[in-house]
């Protein structure tokens, strides 16, 4: 991967995960940011089959995220990042990503578990989310940065 595409897609996944602590909302401009990423990765390197198999790979991930959005268990700018960084990442390293990503996720959800339990026994809101009504979300875009971010690092590391 060109070193250029991994330093712009460092610096959307950045503002995306900000965003997502923040408000926990991921913009749909920082999804098509790394999406377009993604298409001028496989277009600079012309590799008709592994852009073929990236492709895949998101349009099974969106079909499984828009599953996970309806019944509430992810937000849908976390389907779409997730999505968009497939394509970015490509189909061969989807499975780490994913992985990694749930990991991250994992430990965030934990944080903000005890944060909250923290902030019910303190009688505070404990630096819980902005989200009024709901302050146990997790900021699951903040995973799926980290981990892609990881995962390209080490994609250029052995390029």
């Amino acid at each position: 991967m060109p070193v250029a595409i991994f330093v712009a897609a460092v610096m959307i996944y950045t503002a995306a995960a900000a965003q997502d602590l923040r408000q926990r909302r991921v913009s749909n401009l920082f999804c098509a940011g790394i999406a377009l990423l993604g298409l001028a990765r496989w277009a600079v390197l012309m590799q008709i089959s592994p852009a073929a198999w990236a492709v895949a790979a998101a349009v099974l991930l969106f079909g499984l995220g828009a599953l996970m959005f309806s019944r509430g268990w992810l937000g849908g700018g976390d389907v779409k990042l997730i999505c968009a960084s497939a394509l970015l990442i490509g189909g061969g390293q989807t499975p780490a990503f994913l992985f990694l990503m749930s990991i991250i996720g994992s430990v965030l959800a934990l944080i903000i578990v005890v944060q909250v339990k923290l902030g019910q026994l303190f009688g505070t809101a404990g630096g819980a989310a902005p989200d009024a009504e709901n302050p146990s979300t997790v900021p699951y875009g903040v995973a799926v940065a980290l981990a892609a971010s990881f995962v390209i690092f080490l994609q250029i590391q052995r390029a």
